[in-house]
């Protein structure tokens, strides 16, 4: 993807993180760089929301200055408004590239003819990245899935599209439209677009553990891999992953059941703060560029509402993490969030304290 493929640290896996709605906003994004993802992909953003200058729309590609490269993931399925938002988003100048969401299964895009619709129609993509590629200078990329069903695989007029349109690199996640974000992605058919592939493939799909990491490095000869949904309250992800295989071990499937390595309390706790005053500086700051009244967005009632989707996967597994959800309508302020996260921990830690001491006893 021009300069962005030469992000390559001493010659590791480049490493991704995904587009998610709701999620992947700059905190998230700060917190992924920090831990060892090379590029970081926005939420989903409409480009019909950009033209009409959609304030909410606006939010959701405010960046950090200190985050690190970031991708705006645009969608829709006008090639000229498309390439309209595409230029207004460059002019920001706060971008690395621009990306196209051609894959997102989601009921109320497809039904407007974008996200995963468009593999069905390999000249509209054609059309919409030539059409990008005159708007911009910036590098151009496509994110898109293997095809509607697996009775109907486009992914390859998909790429032949994506290449004759000018874009730099193809992300594909390898599964069909028909299978969402569940079942067995399809290494071998995503390894035969990166044999016929002319610029860099970045593999997507399934990559939850340091194993399916080196299965798909292996296995298909991405250029990247691009982690989604197992990143979530888990930023530790990509430095787990590199280091895994920095280490040359051949890991082995046992390896993806052991789930996420189990951290220090204190860093779960550490890290969550860093994420959440990251959030409250978000709001602020989209609170001030917009001039939003104060009353619009008080920090602590955004935060309480916005944020439990990060909380509950952080706290994933640990002792305590049920009686906090139970406890969800009691949050209503950071004071509360942080009594609680603290309770959940201190159960979590407990219950090591008294393992450990078990184990010593045997």
């Amino acid at each position: 993807m021009r300069s962005l493929f030469h992000l390559k640290k001493n010659g590791g896996p480049l490493l991704f993180l995904a587009p998610m709605a709701g999620f992947t906003s700059a905190p998230m994004r700060r917190l992924c760089h920090a831990h060892g993802a090379e590029l970081a992909y926005t939420e989903m953003t409409s480009d019909m929301g950009l033209l009409h200058d959609s304030d909410k729309t606006w939010h959701l590609l405010e960046t950090f200055c200190d985050e690190g490269p970031v991708v705006a993931h645009l969608y829709g399925s006008n090639p000229a408004t498309l390439a309209e938002a595409a230029a207004k988003v460059e002019a920001t100048g706060r971008f690395a590239a621009i990306d196209l969401n051609a894959g997102c299964p989601v009921h109320k895009i497809t039904a407007n003819g974008a996200g995963a619709a468009l593999v069905k129609n390999p000249q509209l993509v054609h059309d919409i990245l030539a059409a990008m590629r005159r708007a911009v200078t910036l590098p151009l990329t496509v994110k898109t899935r293997l095809g509607p069903h697996p009775g109907a695989v486009t992914a390859f007029e998909l790429l032949a599209a994506a290449e004759s349109a000018g874009a730099d690199a193809f992300a594909l996640h390898a599964r069909f439209t028909s299978q969402g974000h569940g079942g067995e992605p399809r290494l071998d058919l995503l390894a035969a677009v990166k044999r016929r592939a002319k610029i860099p493939v970045i593999g997507n799909g399934g990559v939850h553990s340091a194993y399916a990491a080196q299965r798909m490095f292996r296995e298909t000869g991405v250029d990247a891999v691009m982690i989604a949904r197992a990143a979530i309250g888990n930023p530790w992800i990509f430095g787990d992953i590199r280091a895994d295989l920095a280490s040359g071990r051949e890991l082995a499937a046992r390896d993806a059941a052991r789930g996420r390595t189990r951290r220090d309390v204190s860093v779960i706790k550490d890290t969550l703060e860093a994420h959440m005053a990251a959030e409250l500086e978000l709001i602020r700051l989209i609170r001030a560029r917009y001039a939003l009244p104060r009353q619009a967005m008080d920090p602590d009632d955004v935060l309480t509402t916005t944020f439990r989707c990060h909380l509950f996967r952080y706290l994933h597994g640990l002792k305590g993490s049920s009686y906090l959800r139970g406890r969800l309508s009691e949050l209503h302020t950071l004071a509360d969030i942080r009594a609680a996260v603290a309770s959940c921990l201190e159960r979590e830690a407990a219950y090591r304290a008294g393992a450990k001491h078990e184990q010593a006893g045997l």
